[in-house]
């Protein structure tokens, strides 16, 4: 017992080893055999033990350890309904896609920012393909729920049952928010009978589809499972889930990459031997890896955060990246770049510090993603285009002395921002600061022009305090108001 406990310390953490001392020791009077069980269906991780705490699913996770080690079976419940009638009966109305025309069709439901990556292309290649509507959807608004929760009424009132065609017929139920929410593509816990008892039969009965390898209820916010076994993993784009411990699950194929010369974060891969940054996904639009290109030198030092890359040019100012623990993007410093294009770091939901010095032109959607950036530094950039910081929920104040040209979207439902000063800007597009609540200062005493829905539903400010009376166009703009 001892021994195995030294292994599983080694393995997944001190913690988790007193977890197992406590609360499974009946399983380790069979020598070997809990330590089997964790390596079969977890990849080994020093963070599995907090995951369950902070998820506060510890219990859960002993009751699913001691089912593997007993050999319980699940209840299964057997139903003459067809999955068309169950579904009906909790609400909704199901349709399998066919085609990808049928597919998108299904794309209207979800707002900006939030749409499935399964609407990009060729999804029925990989997986089978079924979306339930709730027939009450039109009445069902996203702007009623400003504080996301993955089963509420809204992010399951459209979702997606998809079955990998992989011989496992692996399920993935997506939910409406996408990834506004933890884990969306474990809705439900991925087990429809979590949406109505007697749907997994009636989905093996009358459409032969049959999950060989079914998560027994059991479910970690940030970890996907995969033949039974558990993934913690930063990112999932295009059915490719990218892990921790240099890992990525690609279509259901498990990829490992060499520590000693790779670092995988987020949906990038580092080489250090031949000193290059990639997507790995080439369908992924991401303008990252543009702002680095080719470099001399790559170092890597460990940080009680995470760790710290640090890439060297002969000419040109140090870049660097700052990682957690889970090698998520945390910082990223760059004073080299001058232009970005669309699409600057999409997904990323980690970072907290930018800072980009020399940054002039800024292309669409940047930093879309991102809900938690704190601090932010441009103080040069003079053009940007649409969807800039989109829902960012933590910044609260921001400057940008040299802009000039802003396009739609600018600061779209910035929760916390309660002061811009934007001096010398000229023309700015649609739906600018559109829900800002907390917004209370503002400086824009060069506007020449705003475009439609500026400012709406935004309580704390009075707009006629911050609008230049000399400029004839917005002293149309403010009668609008």
């Amino acid at each position: 017992m001892i021994d195995e406990l030294k292994i599983i310390k080694n393995k997944f953490g001190e913690k988790m080893s007193r977890y197992c001392r406590d609360y499974l020791s009946t399983i380790l009077e069979e020598n070997g055999k809990l330590l089997q069980i964790l390596l079969e269906h977890f990849n080994p991780s020093h963070e599995l033990y907090k995951d369950l705490e902070e998820n506060d699913i510890l219990d859960d996770f002993k009751n699913y350890i001691l089912k593997l080690a007993y050999n319980n079976n699940d209840i299964i419940y057997k139903t003459n309904k067809t999955p068309e009638e169950l579904l009906s009966d909790a609400g909704y109305n199901l349709f399998e896609c066919k085609t990808e025309d049928d597919i998108q069709s299904f794309k209207k439901y979800y707002v900006p920012g939030e749409v499935l990556c399964t609407f990009r292309d060729n999804r029925l290649d990989s997986c089978r393909v079924f979306f339930a509507v709730k027939k009450d959807v039109d009445n069902i608004k996203r702007i009623d729920y400003k504080n996301p929760k993955r089963q509420d009424k809204y992010g399951t009132s459209v979702i997606s049952i998809q079955f990998r065609k992989d011989g496992t017929n692996s399920l993935s139920i997506k939910n409406r928010y996408n990834h506004d929410v933890i884990n969306p593509d474990a809705t439900f816990s991925n087990n429809l009978d979590n949406i109505i008892p007697g749907l997994t039969y009636s989905f093996e009965k009358y459409y032969n589809i049959v999950q060989k390898y079914k998560n027994n209820n059991f479910e970690i916010l940030g970890y996907q499972p995969h033949q039974g076994k558990y993934y913690k993993y930063n990112y999932e784009d295009n059915d490719i889930y990218y892990c921790s411990d240099n890992i990525i699950i690609d279509h259901g194929n498990i990829k490992k990459y060499d520590k000693l010369r790779y670092i995988v974060f987020e949906y990038f891969i580092l080489d250090m031997i031949d000193k290059k940054i990639i997507k790995y996904d080439n369908k992924i639009i991401d303008s990252f890896t543009d702002t680095i290109g080719e470099f001399d030198k790559v170092r890597v030092l460990k940080k009680e955060y995470g760790k710290e890359i640090i890439i060297s040019f002969e000419n040109k100012e140090d870049i660097i990246i700052k990682l957690d623990k889970d090698n998520n993007i945390i910082g990223y410093i760059n004073n080299n770049v001058k232009n970005i294009g669309d699409y600057f770091l999409y997904s990323n939901k980690k970072l907290i510090e930018l800072k980009l010095d020399k940054l002039e032109n800024i292309g669409a959607f940047f930093l879309c993603n991102n809900r938690v950036l704190t601090t932010i530094s441009l103080p040069n950039a003079q053009n940007i285009g649409n969807g800039f910081l989109y829902c960012n929920k933590r910044l609260t104040t921001l400057t940008l002395p040299n802009a000039i040209n802003i396009g739609n979207g600018f600061l779209y439902h910035n929760a916390s921002l309660t002061t811009l000063l934007l001096p010398n800007v000229k023309n700015i597009g649609g739906l600018f600061l559109y829900w800002n609540e907390n917004l209370i200062t503002l400086s824009l005493p060069n506007i020449e022009y705003i475009g439609r829905s500026a400012l709406e539903l935004n309580k704390n400010i009075n707009i006629y305090d911050m609008l230049n009376n000399k400029n004839s166009e917005i002293k149309k703009l403010k009668k609008s108001y």
